[in-house]
């Protein structure tokens, strides 16, 4: 009876202080970090993957390209949508309503189980052109991409999307 109760009590210390993972994958907080970037130079190649802060991020392309923008999510829960928007709306000369900049619709889904944590995002952006007649619109299709293992003290960064004809880039980070 000893070792039975004395059992239970490890597994429950064990449990707590994090050794053996939680069956609840609702009990545990994750934030997408999101930032857009506008290439500058013409033909800038964005890297891949990047360690390190948003700030470090930003540091390292900033004399080439420009935050366009940058978030950070709420609690998410999967199949959860992360609605981002920075555009700028103005009439033009023939009094018709033209915006330019972006809108995007992001996916994030939890497809972790009992042994591993798996994320991934997906999305759709609207990249709108401002101009005398109206908006023009282009559909970005952001393909899935599996997101690195949440940590809130290593950022890595995934280059989620990237256009090399508008040098619009998307990187994203988990934790």
């Amino acid at each position: 009876m000893f070792k039975h109760h004395l059992a239970i009590r490890v597994l429950f210390l064990l449990l707590f202080i994090g050794i053996i993972p939680r069956a609840h994958a609702e009990e545990q907080a994750h934030y997408i970090n999101l930032v857009a970037f506008q290439a500058d130079t013409i033909g800038f190649k964005y890297e891949a993957i990047f360690n390190g802060n948003l700030g470090q991020l930003i540091t390292s392309i900033e004399k080439d390209a420009h935050v366009v923008l940058a978030t950070r999510t709420s609690r998410l829960k999967s199949r959860d949508v992360i609605n981002l928007q920075a555009d700028v709306m103005r009439m033009t000369a023939d009094n018709n309503l033209a915006s330019g900049g972006l809108d995007c619709r992001f996916i994030f889904d939890d497809e972790s189980d009992e042994d591993s944590a798996f994320f991934s995002i997906s999305g759709i952006c609207d990249r709108l052109e401002a101009n005398e007649n109206g908006t023009n619109r282009k559909k970005i299709i952001i393909k899935r991409k599996m997101l690195s293992d949440p940590s809130t003290v290593f950022n890595v960064w995934l280059k989620l999307y990237e256009d090399p004809v508008t040098g619009l880039a998307f990187y994203t980070d988990i934790d």
